[in-house]
């Protein structure tokens, strides 16, 4: 997703190409780099496991969504005007959707100006599967940023940062 976007911030036509468990996380990505709402071609997973055969026809399926990607001209940063701001919940459930492809969850609780949010990983085979802390508070901030306005302090409880 970030090569797509940094390609259409040059004004270069880009298609992004995600699995079905990854568009929510695919969809945070872009926002957090100015484009809410890019378009992409989504396909099955997996796909490291399928044969030539399979991936074959795996691309010929897409390829029709990816030649309307490309041809739909470069898209512009930025959300949609007039949108109404969220809620917490509507944020925290917004973000929490993309860490359950990779069956990890996220709660949060408001104090003033401050909101920590908590990520919940049920088992240490998923953890190296959820993005790192450093990456996941940029984005809980923009999330917080756009739905609810600039002003809020945003801290991660990661169970992963107290582990030794």
């Amino acid at each position: 997703m970030l090569d797509a976007v940094r390609f259409e911030e040059l004004g270069l036509p880009a298609a992004a190409i995600l699995t079905e468990p990854f568009t929510t996380t695919g969809k945070v990505m872009a926002e957090l780099q100015g484009f809410a709402d890019y378009p992409f071609a989504t396909v099955p997973h997996p796909v490291a496991s399928l044969s030539d055969e399979q991936v074959t026809a795996l691309a010929d399926a897409v390829t029709p969504a990816v030649e309307r990607l490309l041809l739909r001209g470069v898209a512009s940063p930025g959300a949609a005007a007039g949108a109404e701001p969220a809620r917490l919940d509507a944020v925290v459930e917004s973000l929490a959707a993309a860490l359950r492809a990779d069956r990890a969850d996220l709660t949060a609780e408001q104090s003033g100006s401050r909101i920590t949010f908590r990520l919940h990983i049920p088992d240490e085979a998923c953890a190296e599967c959820v993005l790192p802390s450093s990456m996941l508070v940029p984005i809980l901030q923009n999330r917080v940023d756009a739905g609810l306005g600039p002003g809020f302090a945003v801290v991660l409880d990661d169970p992963r940062d107290q582990a030794t």
